[in-house]
This record gives structure tokens, C-alpha cells and sequence, in this order.
């Protein structure tokens, strides 16, 4: 093993350890690692019987539970979910005491005859051990434990052979607090006690910051699973997404490199981890895919914005831990190769899809396998409708367009990663790098800026006219410093805060507001405010030092993040760019990790996160 992989395993072990909401199945299943040791608790309601064993945040068929999400230290330390199903309502906090958990469920609402609240106890992913009931207590005989773990209640158990559950139990009539306790045998006003030790008290509605560290450390922390066909921990874009048809996880490739972002404002370890097993699914033909999941399914078509080498720069100005460079590096460096390789269409690159005959067709690949689809997706904005009117040609798996967000990320791709190759004195490649990038700058300024438009736009190959439409994509050069001749001020100052295309209150939208023809289609990317965009589009602000512009950003972003955040604790995939709402739409996920991505332009902007610091000349 190199250093850099010895010095990752650490720290994967360091975070793999004691209990935590490590299972993404249910929200109220705490486990014990490395042991595997799982203890979820569940519903039984007693109208008509039904029971509710797996709890989720998002769920939308008819009868589901409904979930706030409370306060979740990264560590474990404290977690505190609310539950609504059926007449019933529950907080549940969680607490550690050394080795040991505790748990309190704190009815608030209940049914005529109250629930009962089900603890199963079980052993996950074939970890060794056995479990067994003893009396009024469920023990677990681990290997590496000499002593027994027990699982104790502090309520009388109810003798109901119908819960649905198939191994050993205990069930609790849920008529008042019910306290449950691992290792030594607690009362209910210890577990009381140990709860109020350890709650994370709100931050003050006043201070904005704490808000929104809040916001993002329970962004980070509610979507970190333990992944163990890997032996892994990483942060995933929500915990719903990772069951059901994608098998256990999904990693998509720019969300987690975000995600490693946002981590790093919490835990150097979190942090790392999803940099480096995100750059770790490297596909066969060198590239980092746009999703890889537990189905085994990975993305062999295509991929997704190179922002990684961006992030992983990012985290060692922060950190400063070689090791880290060493281990994402070549991963980095075969991904930057493979898209000029790859997709190149001249000087600058295009969006694409790579055909492939797959052993075993996902479902999901067939509608996007060397089709316009797939190609859009690679853009990590799907189906935007800005690349409606763009063809794809089969014979080359490309669009018939040099992409303007593909080709800016990209060069901000080469720069970062060629600061990577300079820190670890990779000279070769770092000139490579700087060449390569140099290239693709000189050809954007050359090829992608309109004047007649005052805007960067993608061009077309085919008819070599600017594609009509704009979207905040236009302000993605502003990444790699391109625009810094009066482009970019002269571009910004046109379209930015002009509420025809992005101003007004909740901003930015993904397409103008004036673009009335796309509003009548069917396009999840059309109009709606995407943390992402606003990420990039801020990045872009800050590089050109273009400081009033970038303020007015953070402080949209910052509103529209805690707006729902204070309504109902959520953070949203997209929001609504007209009311600044979330939950306006069923398919804009309640709790989605890069949604914090507004919290962290906020944080950003204050002064109050270090990342991104612009060196006092580029500011002139």
C-alpha cells in the first residue's frame, strides 16, 4: 500500500466506528460499528394493526410517515427525529455514554389505545455474532467483545406475537417516555438525563451563520451511511435515493465531490472520504461516472462536471494533508486525459454519451446509452432545456455543440489539477495541465463569447451559430478567470440581476424568467433554483472580484436556503425561483445534501468558512 491509501484506511477506520445512523434504510436504526450491530426501533399501530418498521424523510405514497429531521452531531453524539404516521406522533433523541447508546421516545401525539414501540435487535451485512432474548432483554454476543451487549427498555413489555418482525424483540407500550439503553441497564430518568447532556441546543435564529452551519452539518451528517459491500463511510445525495432500484447506495459523481465540500466544514475525515471513493469508481476507461449504486450499475456511457480536482485543491489549501493529494491524483489526472480524449471536437470539448453493450442493460441506461439523453445528463443538469435544440450525432457519440459549462469546468479542472501536480512535483503533468488549459481558455474567448449578445454561450459544430437560449451556465467561464478583460463584468452586468433572465428575490432560476416556451414543457431542470448553479455562478463572481455582485448572490442564496430550513427543517434538491418554496413540487427531494450548497455561499461570503480565498490581485 502507498502512504496515501494507509493514511485513508485510518482514517475510513476512524470514521467507521461506534454507533451512528450508519443503515440507509431507516432513519430510527442505530448500529454499532465495526461490529454491525443494529438496533431500530418501530411502530405498531392498533386501528387496524399496521405496522411501521422503516422510517424515511420523503416517502410519497399514499400513508406515509411524516419526518423532521432534528439535530445529528457527525459523530453520533446526538440525534433527535420527529415521526407522524397514523394518529401517532414520536421524538426520538439519541445519545452515546461511552461505548453505550441511549435512546428516548417522547410520545406527542397518540391513538386511542396508545402505540407500541418496537426494538429489534440484529446483526447486519453477515457481521458474526449471535443475538438471543434473555427475559426483558435482548443480548448480542460479539466477537470482539468479551461481555454480552444487552439492549434494555424501561417500560413493561406488551406480549403482541403479531409485530412484524422476525427476530428477537422487545415491544413497549408507548404511553408515555420510553427509554432504551445498551451495555448497563438505565432507568428512564438516567436516559433522560444523558439525552439532556448531549441535546444539540438550536442555533439562535439571529445568528445567520449558526444557522446555517446547522443546516449543513445535518445536511452532512443525516446523509452519511456506513457502505458495506466497500467497507466504507461517504456522504450520499439523500438516503432515499440509495434503496430501492439502486441496491443500497448511489454516488453521483459532482454531488459527491460537493458533498466533500460541505463535509469539510464538519470533519477532515468525512470530508476526504468522499473525495477519494468518488474518484475510486473510476471507470475501465479512465473517467469518474455519473452514478455508481449497489445494483453494480456505473455509468459506463458518460460522466458528469469535472469538479473534483477543484474540490480536492480546495480541501488540501484547507487541510494540508499530502497523503490526500497522492491518493486522488491519478485518478484525477486519467479523468482530465480521458474527457480530451474522449469528447474533444477540435479545441474544445462536447457533451456526450459512449456506446456500450452492457452485459446486464440497467433500466436506467437503456433511455440515455449513446443517445441526446445521455449526452444532457453528462452536464449534470439532465434535461435542461437549453440543450433541446441541440442534436447528437451517434456516429461520434457527441453533441453537435462546444458546451459552455463543460469546457469553463474543465479548465478550471486543468488549473486545479495542475496546482495538485505542482504540490506533489509532478512537473510533467502539471505543464501538460497548464498547456491543456491554456488551450481550451484561449479557445472559449476565441469560440464561445457572442458580443452581439454581450454573453458566453455554447456554439454549435454543425451550424456554427450560438445557440439561442442562455441559462446561468453563461457565467461558468467566470470559474477559470476567463471573462477578466471586461466580458465577464460587461456579461454580469447585463443578465445577472436583471429579473427578465435571473434578478429578483429568489434567484438564480436555471432558465430566464422571460422563457415562457420552456415553462410549457415538462423539463425538471426549467426555472427552478438549483444550489449547484448558484454555487458555480458565485465561484465565478468571487474569481472576477466582482464583490457587489457575489454579495447580492449570497445573501439570495442564503435566504432561500434558511427560508425552508426554519419552515420545516428541509433542504432541497431545487427550489422554486417565483415563492423560494421546496416543497412546492413532489419531485425537489426534502432532504438532498447539495442543498447546503446555499448555506456554504453564504458562509463563504461572510467570511466565516475558508474556503476559496481570492489573493488580493485578483481583486483589481
Amino acid at each position: 500500500m502507498t502512504q496515501g491509501a494507509d493514511s485513508y484506511r485510518a482514517a475510513q477506520r476512524r470514521l467507521a466506528r461506534g454507533w451512528n445512523t450508519w443503515d440507509t434504510r431507516s432513519l430510527l436504526t442505530q448500529v454499532l460499528l465495526p461490529e454491525g450491530l443494529a438496533v431500530t426501533l418501530g411502530l405498531k399501530e392498533y386501528y387496524r394493526g399496521n405496522d411501521l418498521q422503516r422510517v424515511q424523510i420523503g416517502r410519497r405514497e399514499p400513508d406515509a410517515e411524516e419526518v423532521t429531521l432534528g439535530p445529528h452531531a457527525v459523530d453520533g453524539g446526538y440525534t433527535a427525529v420527529t415521526v407522524r404516521w397514523r394518529d401517532i406522533e414520536v421524538l426520538v433523541e439519541s445519545a452515546h455514554t461511552g461505548a453505550d447508546l441511549v435512546v428516548l421516545a417522547t410520545p406527542r401525539a397518540n391513538q386511542a389505545q396508545p402505540a407500541t414501540l418496537t426494538v429489534s435487535v440484529a446483526l447486519l451485512w453477515n457481521r458474526p455474532g449471535t443475538v438471543r432474548r434473555v427475559g426483558a432483554t435482548v443480548v448480542a454476543d460479539l466477537p470482539e467483545r468479551p461481555e454480552p451487549v444487552g439492549v434494555h427498555g424501561t417500560a413493561p413489555q406488551v406480549d403482541d406475537p403479531y409485530v412484524d418482525l422476525t427476530g428477537p424483540y422487545l415491544a413497549m407500550r408507548l404511553d408515555g417516555p420510553v427509554g432504551v439503553s445498551t451495555g448497563t441497564p438505565r432507568d428512564l430518568a438516567e436516559i433522560r438525563r444523558l439525552v439532556d447532556l448531549a441535546r444539540i441546543s438550536p442555533a439562535a435564529p439571529e445568528d445567520a451563520d449558526a444557522v446555517h452551519r446547522e443546516l449543513v452539518r445535518d445536511a452532512i451528517a443525516w446523509n452519511t451511511i456506513y457502505e458495506p459491500a466497500h467497507d466504507r463511510v461517504v456522504t450520499t445525495v439523500s438516503r432515499l435515493w440509495n434503496v430501492g432500484k439502486r441496491g443500497g447506495y448511489a454516488l453521483f459523481c459532482w454531488d459527491n465531490y460537493f458533498n466533500a465540500l460541505l463535509a469539510g466544514t464538519l470533519s477532515k475525515d468525512l470530508a476526504y472520504a468522499n473525495a477519494v471513493e468518488m474518484t475510486r469508481e473510476l471507470t475501465p476507461d479512465g473517467f469518474v461516472p455519473n452514478v455508481a449504486q449497489g445494483t453494480g450499475r456505473r455509468t459506463l456511457d458518460g460522466s458528469q462536471p469535472p469538479v473534483g480536482s477543484m474540490a480536492s485543491w480546495q480541501l488540501y489549501l484547507r487541510f494540508g494533508d499530502r497523503w490526500f493529494l497522492e491518493e486522488v491524483f491519478g485518478g484525477l489526472l486519467s479523468w482530465n486525459r480521458w474527457w480530451w480524449r474522449v469528447r474533444r471536437h477540435g479545441d474544445l470539448l462536447c457533451l456526450g454519451s459512449t456506446a456500450f453493450q452492457p452485459e446486464w442493460p440497467s433500466p436506467q441506461d437503456i433511455p440515455r446509452i449513446d443517445q441526446h439523453f445521455g449526452a444532457t445528463c453528462e452536464s449534470g443538469c439532465d434535461d435542461h432545456p437549453i440543450f433541446a435544440d441541440i442534436p447528437y450525432d451517434p456516429s461520434v457519440g457527441l453533441m453537435l455543440a462546444h458546451d459552455v459549462s463543460l469546457n469553463s469546468e474543465y479548465a478550471m479542472d486543468c488549473e486545479a489539477l495542475a496546482n495538485i501536480a505542482d504540490a506533489l512535483g509532478h512537473d510533467a503533468e502539471r505543464d501538460e495541465l497548464r498547456e491543456r488549459g491554456g488551450a481550451i481558455i484561449a479557445a472559449i474567448e476565441d469560440r464561445l463569447w457572442s458580443d452581439e449578445t454581450a454573453s458566453y454561450r455554447s456554439r454549435r459544430t454543425d451550424t456554427d451559430g450560438f445557440t439561442a437560449d442562455i441559462s446561468p451556465m453563461s457565467f461558468y467561464p467566470l470559474l477559470a478567470g476567463i471573462g477578466a478583460d471586461g466580458r465577464g463584468k460587461r456579461m454580469v452586468a447585463h443578465y445577472l440581476r436583471d429579473e427578465t433572465y435571473f434578478g429578483g428575490r429568489w434567484a438564480v432560476p436555471s432558465t430566464p424568467r422571460s422563457d415562457v416556451d420552456s415553462a410549457s414543457r415538462s423539463y425538471y431542470w426549467h426555472g427552478r433554483v438549483w444550489p449547484p448553479m448558484n454555487f458555480l455562478v458565485y465561484l465565478g463572481l468571487r474569481r472576477l472580484g466582482l464583490a457587489d455582485d457575489q454579495r447580492w448572490l449570497a445573501e439570495r442564496s442564503g435566504d432561500l436556503a434558511l427560508q425552508e430550513w426554519r419552515a420545516h427543517r428541509h433542504v432541497h434538491e431545487n427550489y422554486s425561483a417565483h415563492t423560494g418554496e421546496g416543497c412546492d413540487k413532489a419531485n425537489s427531494e426534502p432532504f438532498h445534501s447539495w442543498g447546503a450548497l446555499l448555506s456554504l455561499v453564504a458562509l463563504i461570503e461572510s467570511g466565516a468558512e475558508p474556503y476559496f480565498r481570492v489573493p488580493e490581485e485578483d481583486n483589481q
